[in-house]
């Protein structure tokens, strides 16, 4: 009978909520409008009113996390086997949360940093540390959570898109983090061309799956 993993909703989901806490700490100092969306050249261009800043995100990052997590344990038939992986996925969003939420109130308060460079590097290396773990998951946990669109279960189809996939993750990881070192372009470019090969990944398993 599949499971859900009670302690480990818990602890992520309490993980989200965290960040609250110096929101709360900061409050009375923070501007009645945040900057949550920056723009190429670095200027903030979206904004969200006080409290829905402090309170609204970490409340929409928290029911991401328990969809996901719910629907990952769902869909796991080998929760043993899969457990390291899986764990470090299930840790991706908490991790989001709170580094992006600091950095915002600390931008909020006056301070300069370059949220380009902040945001290219973390995902750059949660898209390396994905990319190693994501070849220790069973070819069934891709399938079951519909991650790779597979027709009459092809476990060899989806075993090769799963490396390719660990390797691309790796490579544009490297060139996120890469790119904080030129123009904003340069990481403008590097994205659409990771967002082309998730769409190429998409098309050439679905094709595939189909012969």
């Amino acid at each position: 009978m599949k499971k859900i993993n009670i302690k480990s909703l818990i602890i992520t989901s309490i993980a989200c909520l965290l960040p609250i806490i110096c929101g709360l700490i900061f409050y009375n100092e923070l501007p009645d409008r945040i900057a949550i969306h920056w723009g190429i050249d670095n200027n903030p261009n979206g904004y969200f009113s006080k409290p829905v800043f402090v309170f609204g995100i970490p409340v929409i990052m928290l029911v991401l996390q328990i969809f996901c997590s719910i629907i990952s344990d769902l869909s796991d038939k080998n929760p043993e086997a899969n457990k390291k992986a899986v764990t470090v996925y299930k840790w991706l969003i908490p991790i989001i949360t709170v580094v992006i939420y600091i950095v915002t109130i600390a931008i909020a308060l006056g301070n300069s940093l370059d949220i380009r460079k902040i945001v290219m590097i973390l995902l750059g290396i949660l898209f390396i540390i994905s990319g190693n773990y994501m070849p220790k998951v069973r070819s069934d946990y891709y399938m079951n959570t519909k991650i790779f669109w597979v027709k009459n279960r092809d476990e060899k189809l989806v075993n090769k898109a799963i490396k390719i996939s660990a390797y691309g993750l790796i490579v544009y990881g490297i060139l996120f983090i890469l790119s904080i070192l030129f123009k904003p372009v340069v990481s403008v470019v590097v994205l659409i061309a990771m967002l082309l090969f998730c769409l190429y990944i998409y098309i050439y398993v679905y094709i595939k799956s189909r012969k």
